[in-house]
Formats: C-alpha cells, structure tokens, sequence
C-alpha cells in the first residue's frame, strides 16, 4: 500500500505518518513510499491505541476544568441561612430544589463533593445565588480531618517504587444500573443472585485474569444509604468504572459516585450499560453528561464511553482492554519486597473465627505469621483466605485477603501495618489506647440518632441494631438520622454485630425497644423469648426496606406523645447483688411511692443513665405490690447493672396522649 494511501485513511499528512511510525515500532525509513501489505493491519491498530493513549492523558485534564457557566435570571429571590459550612443534600432540602440538580451545578463549577459532605460558605452562596436565593449567614464551627488517602501516603513516602503492579479498579453507580452484573460477566459467576434484592450491600473485592494480566476489582453498593462504603471504595483504587444504565441516565448516586471520583482524581472510564433494552438512549445519556462538563470522547471530548450490556456479556472485553490500556498509562508500581501496609475495607465477627477483616494489600507482601497493628487493634496474621475462601501464606500488592488473628474489630478504612522488629513491636503495643472499644460492637448508645431541638416531647422508637458487617452498621446508622417525622424520633440504644441473644431481648423488654437485625440469620428461639417478653424482632435483607419499615412506625407512632409520669424517688444505700442484667439494692424512699408495675430511671448527678423495671418488691422482708415515702425498700432491678450507692432511682409510669 502506498504511504499516502495509508495517511489519507488515518487522517493524517504522509510526512507525519512517516514521522510517527517509529514511535510506534516500525521503522519504514523517512521516505518510504510503499508499506508491506502485511504491516498495514498492524499499523492501524497501533495508530488507533496510540490515539486512545493520547486522548486518555487530556480526559485527566478534564477533571479539573471549570467551564463557564449558563445563568438564568431567577424568577423570584428567596432567602436562606447558611453557616460556616453546610452538607450538600441539605442545602438542597432548604433550597427545595431535586438533589439532581444541585449536583449538576457544583459540578459545572469544578466543584467536587458527594451528597453527604459539605461546602463552605462561600461556595454554597454562589451557587444558591446562580439559583436565585440570597444567602444569610449563621455561625459554625469548621471541621477537618486527614484524609485516608493522605495518611496512606505519608505512610508510603520513603517506600521504593518497585515493581509493575495489577490496577485496583473501583466500579461505582447508581443502584441497579448494573455494577455487580457487570463483575458477573467479567467472572462468569452468578455473584448478583446471591444479593439481597440484587443489590450489593458490601464492598465485594474480586480478582480476574485477562491477558495474563490480574485485575483486582471492588464492587461498591449504589443505594444512598452506602455513601460512606463508596468513597472507601474510590480512596483505594488506581481506576474507577462509572456504570450507568442507558435507560435511566444519570440518577442521584451516579452523580455523587463522580463527585468521589473527582476528589480522588481517579482515572475512569463510564461503562454504559443496558444498551440492549429498548428505552436505551445513548445520545440522550451523552447530553447529560455534557452539561456537567464532561464531554464523551466521540462527541470531540476526552471521556471514554464504552457501551455494554453486562446481562447479554456485550463489550466486556473491549471494556477490560480499556482498563489495561489505563493502566499503563498511570505506569503503577507498588514495592513488593518490604513490610506490608494495606487499607482495611470490610470487618466482620464470625461466630467460629472472631474477629475478620478484608485488607486490600497496597504495598510489600503480608504473611501468615507477620505481627501486625491495625489503628489501635493489634494481631498477628493465623491465615489468610484470597476472595475465593481459599487458604494462601501471602499477599502481594493490589490483592484483597481476609485476615485472621486480630485481637479486636477493626474500624474501617483504618490502615494495616507489617511490624517487624519485635521490640518494636512491644513498645508500640504499650502506646495504644488501652481504653479503646471495638468498633461498632455493643455500643451504647443514649443519643438520639435523628433528634432536633425542641423535641424533648417527641415519641421515641428505640432501636438494637445488629448486622453481619461494620460496613452495614455505619449505613444503618447514618441512614436512620435522616429519617424525619415530626413528632417522632429514633434512639439507638445499642447497636453490635452478629446474631441477636438472650442479653439483646432482655436489654430490648428492659429499655422497650425493637431489636432490628440486618443480614442476620433469624433465630427460633430468640423470637420465642421476644413473644415471651413483649418484644418485637425485625429481620431485614434490603437497606431500603429496613427504612421503609422503620419510618412507617415512626409515622404510627407519632400521633402518641409518651408521658413517663414520676411517682416516687428513691435514694440507693446498698447493693446486695448485681449480675449481668440485673441488680439487688435497697435504699430509702425519699419522695413519693414505687410499686412493682412502675418503670425505674437510674439518675447519676441528675443525669439519666439508663431506664429499667422492677422484678421483685420487698419492704420489711415482706413481698410488696407498693412502699410510700419514709420506708425503706430492697427491690429487684432489671437493666443495665450501673447503680451504685449514692444514686438515685426514679419510679414512673408511662401513658400516652
């Protein structure tokens, strides 16, 4: 084939062919006029790889351009409050605009936060003032905090370079647009049917093979209530995949999965998905990721698109060579030889193995037997499983393992440490805080989780919260304290992993609270001890029905306005007894009368501490239904065993309005 030939057909001059074709390995010689048949098919596929590379490298730049912005006139100026700093979904709530829109402008500002972090002042005024709202401003108190990402490498700054490492790529999006269907049908398993409604409720890391290459993946849940698992997700990875479905453009968790990616200035490529069903509208996906200032490679912009449809297994490998093709780009090393240090991205308590957390190795090799520390949780590795459940004696760089040996829960995203030197190891174990409590296990808790000023009168759900993971604990939590019904609030009383017991129901009937189990196996025999008692268990798989339900109760329960009415005091002078649930004291009554149905207060310093009920009444070594003001009384108390002499029990009963 003549060179000119070829040139036209590239679009490009033949002088610049000819100038090009040794960059790419083939040296014809600067003037060559004809090429060998058989090298032609090769030329143009490096031609076109060498163009992918080119335009990959401006897509980075992109990331960070503002562009000007359309503003309208606005119809009417209203007026808002604004503090020091505000979270971006309830500047949306107090503008009453979509949570959409709010995102699509703080985008097209180069403005990149999720829909749970916060702005400043200065930016949530320019923006509510493009919208048409002046902007008072209140006072707050700024906070900031170091970065995972930020710690991680300062922790890795005097590590070599090292060697060639496998990409960890995070894929992010909004729920059921297809992200773990993908990872189906990079793994050709049948991941998606063993979740909970389809939905992915934990970060999953998986490892794959293609080209005699490895790719580690994670695989984050899209539902709003895992907001804090997605950037976990995106402050680990060297690549993001953005799925959304070509049916439903961009939703609410697509935006703020590009706002996490953004922030970590994460190299990404958008998988469109479902492109095979018939409301797909590619053209209509692309206008929309125009107007937050990203502008698909095709469309003459530098954001690769790649169409897929995972279900159908369509464009999955053109989708893996993307992610390689990336990968070389960013040229990622990782040193293998020394110490391990890795991010720890799931915790878990197993009944038969303890304590078990999922650790993404991200530089040196972890071993079995390597003393490790984790925050303030110190261990030593008995074993390490790969993804599959399968034993291994090590770990190298970009490789997901579940580890075996810690002495406590890790707290997520926490970072692993390798200590090899045993004196070493010795004196840091005596920095660590010995008052340190595992995370998110039996925590007690007397706050309210979505309570507001002024609403000392509101009705009260009280909530025991159990989950398989620490990662479900925190989006429960975080999800419950945004649920918002006048006239109702919900306390968290303890929340912990694993399955509910004896102890819980107890706590439950004591405290007259609803024990709420998340992912967790039901258990006959603690649902019949709850009938027994009076207490209500709830079982749930989906993160947004558990919601669904828990803010249907709070709307039953708002119209009833529970009074605790006091009836009698009493000062505590003895302890006879106390076990785990239940203590023995007597004291005098000082105020009033008890009797055996009323509620009990436990007051420390005028504070209360916890509130319980009598099992047994005795006055004068008599069984007694009631003892008046003047006499003293011993009683049975069941609750937390925290009264101590010199306290002071309050007696009520609980009506309602």
């Amino acid at each position: 084939m003549n060179t000119s030939v070829l040139a036209r057909q590239l679009k490009v001059t033949t002088s610049e062919l000819l100038e090009k074709l040794p960059e790419l390995g083939f040296d014809i010689g600067g003037k060559a006029l004809k090429i060998n048949d058989h090298l032609v098919p090769k030329i143009i596929e490096a031609w076109k790889k060498d163009e992918k590379k080119r335009a990959f490298k401006e897509s980075q730049s992109q990331i960070t351009e503002i562009r000007a912005k359309d503003k309208t006139a606005p119809v009417e100026q209203k007026e808002i409050t604004v503090g020091d700093t505000i979270v971006v979904k309830d500047l949306a709530e107090i503008m009453r605009i979509p949570i959409a829109r709010l995102m699509g402008e703080l985008m097209k500002n180069g403005i990149m936060v999720s829909l749970n972090e916060k702005v400043d002042f200065d930016t949530a005024t320019i923006i509510a003032e493009d919208l048409g709202f002046k902007v008072n401003k209140s006072e707050q108190t700024v906070v900031e905090e170091t970065s995972h990402k930020e710690k991680l490498t300062q922790l890795l700054s005097t590590r070599a370079v090292g060697d060639t490492k496998a990409p960890v790529v995070v894929v992010m999006g909004h729920v059921d647009h297809g992200k773990t269907k993908l990872l189906d049908a990079i793994r050709s398993t049948n991941v998606v049917d063993q979740e909970a409604g389809g939905i992915t409720q934990h970060i999953g890391a998986y490892q794959v093979e293609t080209h005699g290459r490895h790719i580690t993946f994670l695989d984050t849940p899209g539902h709003e209530a895992f907001k804090a698992m997605r950037s976990r997700g995106g402050q680990v990875a060297d690549i993001a995949i953005l799925v959304v479905a070509a049916d439903d453009g961009l939703q609410p968790q697509t935006l703020e999965s590009i706002a996490v990616i953004q922030k970590e200035n994460l190299p990404f490529v958008i998988a469109i998905n479902k492109v095979d069903k018939p409301g797909a509208d590619i053209d209509r996906l692309k206008q929309q990721l125009v107007e937050i200032n990203l502008m698909p490679e095709d469309w003459g912009g530098k954001v690769i698109c790649q169409p897929i449809s995972a279900l159908k297994k369509e464009g999955i490998s053109e989708l893996l060579d993307m992610i390689l093709l990336v990968a070389d780009m960013e040229n990622l090393k990782a040193d293998v030889a020394g110490s391990a240090v890795g991010t720890i991205i799931e915790s878990h308590l197993d009944p038969g193995e303890g304590p078990v957390a999922t650790v993404l190795v991200q530089a040196g090799t972890l071993q079995v037997g390597d003393m490790i520390i984790v925050g303030q949780v110190p261990g030593k590795i008995k074993m390490l499983k790969n993804w599959k459940g399968q034993n291994q004696t090590s770990a190298g760089p970009a490789t997901p393992v579940k580890i075996l040996g810690l002495k406590q829960l890790p707290q997520i995203g926490e970072i692993l440490e390798v200590i090899t030197d045993k004196k070493d190891y010795k004196n840091k174990l005596k920095n660590i805080d010995n008052n340190f409590r595992p995370a998110s296990i039996n925590n007690s808790s007397n706050s309210n989780s979505n309570k507001e000023e002024g609403d000392e009168n509101a009705t009260t759900l009280r909530l025991i919260i159990k989950s398989d993971v620490l990662g479900s604990a925190e989006a429960i939590e975080e999800s419950l304290k945004k649920i918002a019904v006048s006239g109702a609030r919900i306390q968290v009383i303890k929340k912990g992993l694993g399955l509910f017991n004896e102890t819980d129901v107890l706590n439950a009937a004591t405290q007259q609270s609803i024990l709420l189990g998340f992912h967790i196996k039901e258990n006959k025999n603690i649902i019949n001890l709850a009938q027994e008692k009076g207490v209500t268990v709830l079982y749930f798989d989906i993160i947004y029905k558990l919601l669904e339900d828990i803010e249907k109760r709070l709307i039953n329960i708002k119209a009833k306005k529970t009074i605790h009415k006091i009836i009698g005091k009493m000062q505590v002078l003895a302890i006879f007894k106390s076990q785990k649930n239940s203590m023995i004291v007597g004291g005098k009554i000082i105020d009033g009368l008890i009797t055996k149905k009323c509620g009990v207060k436990v007051m420390k310093n005028g504070e209360m501490e916890a509130i319980g009920k009598i099992i047994s009444l005795q006055s004068a070594k008599q069984e007694m239904n009631e003892v008046v003001a003047g006499n003293e009384a011993g009683l049975e108390y069941q609750g937390d065993p925290i009264i101590a002499v010199g306290d002071t029990l309050e007696f009520f009963e609980e009506t309602y309005e």
